[in-house]
């Protein structure tokens, strides 16, 4: 299971590893927090807003979702950049229901440097390790009616030196408006 921030976070995060043990008969799941629906490069006056964004969002996510095969992507329902400001508690649970329910052995989300100092990145990666403690804890007060469970492994996404150079100088932009 992945647990990630937004769309094309699978693809360029870890797609090379879901698509290795979905061609090995490994059931994959990715759960995105949003839909990156803020998630716009290209000049201001083709945005096509918010709602118009998250479907072509959508639409690609599940494209690549198929292509990497995927099992099931399930959305946790935040708006993009807002991430960090949702309240803990909730985001949390949603988080340990999708582990008691599924029973991942294996959890990817991003690293504690949220890659580029993204909020959103840094939030999932802070939500996903505390719902991983809570979903094998007996005195947790999430997803009460369901089965403790204990993931076997946590995993963070991290980029060598050499491939954050590379990803900063072609996203520079979004690099120096998220380390603001």
């Amino acid at each position: 299971m992945a647990i990630l921030a937004h769309p094309d976070d699978e693809s360029w995060g870890c797609g090379g590893i879901l698509a290795k043990y979905a061609a090995e008969n490994i059931e994959t799941v990715l759960v995105l927090a949003t839909l990156g629906e803020r998630g716009w490069n290209g000049d201001e006056r083709e945005y096509p807003g918010l709602e118009a964004l998250e479907q072509i969002r959508e639409t690609e996510l599940r494209a690549a979702a198929q292509v990497l095969g995927i099992g099931s992507v399930d959305l946790l329902g935040y708006l993009d950049g807002d991430l960090d400001l949702a309240h803990p508690a909730e985001v949390v649970a949603k988080i340990v229901e999708q582990l008691r329910c599924v029973k991942p052995q294996v959890v990817g989300t991003e690293g504690d440097d949220g890659c580029y100092g993204h909020p959103d990145h840094l939030a999932i990666s802070q939500f996903t390790t505390a719902a991983i403690i809570e979903a094998a804890s007996p005195n947790s007060l999430y997803s009460q009616d369901l089965a403790l469970y204990r993931v076997a492994k946590l995993y963070y996404m991290a980029l060598c030196k050499d491939l954050l150079k590379i990803y900063q100088g072609a996203f520079s932009d979004l690099v120096r408006r998220y380390h603001s």
